[in-house]
Formats: C-alpha cells, sequence, structure tokens
C-alpha cells in the first residue's frame, strides 16, 4: 500500500532515524560536492543570519493541521512566546503544515501562503482528507493480506468507515494487524476517525461495550495522534469521545443520568448507566441490574439489554438470574451466540451445574469473538474481573485449565 500520508502520521522508526513520509515518497536528490555547492546569493538566509528558534527543524518531520480554537482564529507569532509580534491571524479550516519537537510548547507553523511563524501546540489538530485513506491494494501488501486472512477487504471496509458506516467501523477498528500492518492500520484509524469527528465518533463509542473502548485505547498506545500525547489531544480535540476512549465514567453517568431526566423512556441511557454502575462502580450492582431491567422493561427486544445484565446478576452473585437473562438474548441475537455463551457457561459454573457449564464451554473454545478475541481469552478475562471483585467458585480453575489445554490442542 502507498505510502498514503504525505505529511501525517508516521512510523515510530522512521521518526528516530529523522525521515518524513515525505522523503520517503520522493528521490533522494544527488549530493552536491564542493565545486557544486553555490555560495549563498546577497540576502540569503544562513545560519548566521536565521534565528536560531528556526535552526534544527531540518530532521523535524512535518504535519498537517488546522487551528482547533473556540474564538475561530490563532495568533501566528514571530518568535514562541505568547507576546511575541503577530505576523497573521490563521483562520478555522486554513491547513497548513507544521512541525513539533518532542516536549516543546510551540509548532513552527508554514502557510499556504509561504508565511511562517509560531504557534502553541494546543491549538492545532491534526488535518486528513479522503486522499490519505490508503488506496487500493498492490501485491504484498502487509495489512491488507493479514486482513484478508480475518475475511476482511481492507480497503473497502476503510472507505465504509470513513463514510461514517457503523458495522464497518466496527470491523475496522476491531482488527489487529502484525508487525508493519499494525503500525499502518493505527496510521489509517488516526485518518478515519478524524474524517469522521468527534460526534459521529463518540455516538460509535456510546453503542460499543466499555471492554471494546478499552481494548482500541491499549491497541492505540501513543501512536494514534502522533506528534501529540493521546488523552491529552482527544480531550481536548475529541472530548464527547474521550470520555468513553479513557474511562470518565463519572461523567457518563451525569450525561445519562440528564438523558433519562430528558427523557424517562430513555431505554439505551438506562443500560449504559448500569453497565459502568456495575463494572465500575463498587457495590452498586444491585442498582445496576435495576437500571438494566429499567431498560428491558422500556424495550424488550433488544438481545445486548439481556445480556449485560445477565453478566451484572454474576456480579451480583445471583447465577439462576443470569442463565435466565443469557438465555433470553440467545433467542433475541442468535448471531452473538458466542459471547452470550461466555455469560451462560458462567452462570452454569456458579450455579453448581458443571457439566453444562463444561459443555458450554467446549463446544465454544475453537469459536473466535473478534479477529482479534478468542472466546477462551474472554472467558479468562471474565474470571479476572469477577476474582477482583471477589466472586469465585471453586470449580472455576478446572475451567481455566479446560479452555487452556484445549485451546493449546487445537
Amino acid at each position: 500500500m502507498r505510502a498514503f500520508f504525505t505529511l501525517g502520521v508516521i512510523v515510530a522508526c522512521a521518526i528516530s532515524c529523522g525521515l518524513s513520509l515525505r522523503a520517503a515518497d520522493q528521490e533522494p536528490a544527488a549530493a552536491k560536492g564542493p565545486a557544486e555547492e553555490s555560495s549563498p546569493a546577497p540576502g540569503d538566509k544562513t545560519d548566521e543570519n536565521v534565528s536560531r528558534e528556526f535552526q534544527g527543524l531540518a530532521a523535524v518531520p512535518e504535519f498537517r493541521g488546522v487551528i482547533d480554537d473556540p474564538d475561530g482564529y490563532v495568533n501566528l507569532r514571530k518568535d514562541k512566546r505568547a507576546d511575541a509580534p503577530v505576523v497573521t491571524k490563521v483562520k478555522a479550516g486554513e491547513p497548513f503544515e507544521f512541525q513539533k519537537k518532542e516536549h516543546d510548547d510551540w509548532c513552527h507553523v508554514k502557510l499556504e501562503s509561504g508565511m511562517g511563524g509560531w504557534m502553541p501546540y494546543s491549538r492545532i489538530k491534526l488535518y486528513f482528507t479522503k486522499q490519505d485513506l490508503p488506496a487500493k491494494p498492490e501485491e504484498g501488501d502487509e495489512v491488507d493480506e493479514q486482513a484478508r486472512a480475518r475475511g476482511i477487504n481492507y480497503y473497502e471496509v476503510t472507505q465504509a468507515a470513513a463514510r461514517g458506516d457503523q458495522k464497518a467501523l466496527k470491523t475496522f477498528l476491531s482488527f489487529r494487524g502484525d508487525g508493519a500492518a499494525a503500525e499502518e492500520h493505527v496510521r489509517v484509524s488516526s485518518v478515519v476517525i478524524h474524517l469522521i469527528g468527534d460526534e459521529a465518533f463518540a455516538k460509535f463509542l456510546d453503542e460499543q461495550s466499555l471492554d471494546f473502548c478499552e481494548q482500541l485505547t491499549v491497541a492505540w498506545e501513543s501512536r494514534t495522534v502522533w506528534p501529540f500525547d493521546t488523552k491529552e489531544y482527544f480531550r481536548r480535540h475529541f472530548p464527547k469521545s474521550a470520555k468513553f476512549l479513557f474511562g470518565d465514567y463519572d461523567a457518563l453517568i451525569r450525561d445519562y443520568t440528564r438523558a433519562i431526566k430528558r427523557n424517562p423512556k430513555d431505554s439505551h441511557a438506562y443500560r449504559k448507566r448500569g453497565v459502568i454502575e456495575y463494572r465500575v462502580e463498587k457495590g452498586e450492582n444491585a442498582v445496576a441490574a435495576k437500571d438494566i431491567q429499567k431498560a428491558i422493561d422500556l424495550n424488550g427486544k433488544v438481545g445486548d439489554y439481556y445480556l449485560d445484565l445477565g453478566s451484572c446478576q454474576l456480579f451480583n452473585r445471583r447465577p439462576r438470574e443470569a442463565i435466565a437473562a443469557a438465555l433470553k438474548a440467545l433467542k433475541l441475537d442468535p448471531d452473538n451466540a458466542t459471547m452470550i455463551n461466555t455469560v451462560l457457561a458462567t452462570g452454569y459454573l456458579f450455579d453448581n451445574q458443571f457439566e453444562k457449564a463444561k459443555t458450554v464451554y467446549s463446544e465454544n473454545i475453537a469459536t473466535g469473538i473478534r479477529s482479534d478475541r478468542s472466546f477462551s481469552e474472554v472467558v479468562l478475562d471474565y474470571f479476572k474481573r469477577l476474582e477482583e471483585a471477589g466472586v469465585t467458585h471453586p470449580d472455576m480453575e478446572k475451567i481455566k485449565a479446560l479452555l487452556t489445554t484445549e485451546a493449546e490442542a487445537r
């Protein structure tokens, strides 16, 4: 796949070598020997007459950006000082090139007009267009090959995700590559989320599980919005999405509570508030179950509501209620059977129905829940959360051994 962001996000190893993606797309110029080098013409800038603030940027990669400021403009200054003379005003929506050194609070900005100056990094948001999305794959493209091995047409899914298609976005963000493919996918993820924007991305995240959001953040690490700090960047430029990505659960509970006050029949708000209560707020399992049950009372045709209720009831030490909820979820949403079976089997286990539990676990071991998560991995993580909450059973160790042994055998 071609290097698709000329001035976009850069692979860490390229940065360490002092390279930019622009350099990768161009033939290196032939080096001039001493006889070929020309002397500076009168008036040309040299190291002697260029401000020290502008020196040392030759090896710093370039990116594209726009301002993000409530005033609708940012002053471009002559030096890296808030009181430095103003070169010009940069307006919202005006793309520019910028360079940022690590640990520097100021970025050197070059406008399309050719004017240059300095701007605080906090006012800059990365800028991408559809042209920054990957082109149709060529032979040997690692990310495309790894995606096809998982039954994903990477090019088509990426294009649809960038248009805001929710199903495609889920498939796209669930993909995990290896090696260079993983690096490339993280960079493409940055393009996609910037194209769809904070509002649409937050709406998408609102529909996902807490696990999905947490795993997405881990997968991105610090590379998604390079050269900026991921958490700080999202909280500043994608504030609605940041609540989901970085676990601002108190704020989310307040948001859902306000939504319920505005519309007491908002089943989604009840369900999401309940999930956060039992997953995050210690000792709130009974309250959480009540909220999720309220969501079911308002809309009893959503399989995920019953799945959440079943999981909550396990943490609430009510395995029979968990079994009943999981069985209802299976009827409503058979396509999500593998995930539902993690709750059903654990309900049987905690209800001392070991053989039933073993059968369900064994039947699902070979099944993948997402492109990067096996049934066994999800169950083992689930056990860990339950144990951390003080919910255990003597036969859990037998199931751990079963999952590990049979998964290795396969």
